[in-house]
């Protein structure tokens, strides 16, 4: 008999590499948001997250290059994730006391029951304040993206593109503060009581943009 040939081992084809390489990447990215809820940002260590998928460190230095770089992609994830789901379904509502409504539910349960994304937004805030230019410059990315989606949700009442970009910036500015206080002193700090007078302020505003016709002094 003929001697049976060898087999000859075929590299995968590109895509296929390169589909099991964003599954990988993804797995990565999600074992990173577990870990973080569970064990906080220093416990969160690249060995951890490489037990927890089952790839080797240097695997994931691969992919991301530093623990710094795999929780920005986390954040922007999150982020991206957030701007094509939830917000998507808030910016559908017709009314802005729907949105305002919806919008004050999707932060408070985030802020009481998502402990990851906390860990990880003191983080990206107090790194970038650190003389860290280039974390600081994606925080600054992510941040316009988040006020560009606030000021779209305030486009069914306030036409001035400039009025909406400012009125974007003081809405997030208060959740920002509202978010730090809570996360220092909790119990002293009502979401649903704060929520109720920060409808009235805007309800007030909004009211007197109308009467003014939008402009001001």
């Amino acid at each position: 008999m003929p001697a049976r040939a060898a087999r000859v081992a075929v590299p995968p084809a590109p895509r296929a590499r390169q589909r099991r390489g964003v599954r990988t990447e993804a797995a990565i990215l999600d074992a990173t948001l577990r870990l973080l809820a569970t064990r906080g940002l220093q416990g969160t260590s690249l060995d951890l997250v490489a037990d927890e998928v089952g790839v080797s460190k240097s695997s994931i230095l691969w992919h991301f290059g530093s623990k710094e770089e795999l929780l920005l992609r986390v954040a922007e994830r999150v982020i991206d994730e957030a701007a094509r789901g939830p917000v998507q379904d808030i910016l559908a509502l017709p009314t802005l006391a729907e949105r305002a409504a919806a919008t004050w539910r999707f932060f408070s349960d985030t802020v009481r029951e998502r402990p990851e994304l906390r860990r990880l937004i003191l983080w990206l805030i107090f790194e970038s304040a650190e003389a860290r230019p280039e974390l600081r410059a994606r925080l600054q990315q992510l941040y316009r993206a988040m006020r560009d989606l606030w000021a779209e949700g305030l486009r069914v009442v306030v036409g001035d593109p400039g009025r909406r970009e400012r009125l974007a910036i003081i809405s997030m500015a208060a959740l920002d503060g509202i978010f730090l206080q809570w996360l220092l002193d909790p119990d002293a700090v009502d979401l649903e009581a704060l929520h109720r007078e920060l409808r009235e302020l805007t309800e007030r505003a909004l009211r007197g943009g109308r009467d003014t016709g939008g402009r001001h002094g």
